[in-house]
């Protein structure tokens, strides 16, 4: 059986951009009743960065290549393994400099 473990890990990168743009995710179909309640999208990012950690420490432990998926200002956020509000504010800045060289 082959997996392909760089398959979840851009999952997890997809459902943690989306979660940070506040776009809809799977985990708003889990907790619809939530929506309502303040706390839920604090709750919810923190739900999708444990997620993408534990897919990256999966995929590390694997062998697997995921450090091309992300730019390089992600993996110094992800290096440090803190949800905070620079993750929060800069997670989705792009710039032709801070993409990783293929």
């Amino acid at each position: 059986m082959s997996l392909d473990i760089l398959a979840f890990v851009r999952e997890a990168k997809e459902e943690f951009d989306r979660t940070v743009a506040c776009k809809h995710t799977s985990f708003d179909d889990l907790y619809p009743y939530m929506i309502e309640n303040q706390s839920f999208f604090w709750y919810k990012r923190h739900a999708a960065w444990a997620s993408l950690l534990t897919t990256i420490r999966i995929a590390d432990s694997a062998g697997a290549n995921w450090r091309d998926l992300f730019t390089f200002k992600q993996l110094a956020m992800i290096t440090n393994r803190v949800l905070d509000k620079q993750v929060l504010d800069e997670w989705l800045e792009h710039s032709e400099s801070d993409l990783p060289v293929e």
